[in-house]
């Protein structure tokens, strides 16, 4: 089961989002980080040019 985590655009990992899933639930938790996560975490740091496009999740798919 591989460990998930969604990083900002500096590559810090968003405090309360690494988290080891199942290999069927990957594609629904990336999805999740990146759809509904990452929008709420940049708005917060919009000032400082965070943009929700910006962030990835950590591992990268195909161990990229």
């Amino acid at each position: 089961m591989p460990e998930l985590r969604l990083l900002d655009p500096d590559g810090y990992t968003v405090p309360g989002t690494a988290q080891t899933v199942p290999d069927a639930d990957v594609p629904a938790v990336r999805t999740r980080l990146l759809t509904e996560i990452a929008p709420a975490h940049a708005a917060q740091w919009a000032d400082f040019g965070y943009r929700a496009d910006a962030y990835r999740i950590h591992p990268e798919p195909n161990g990229q």
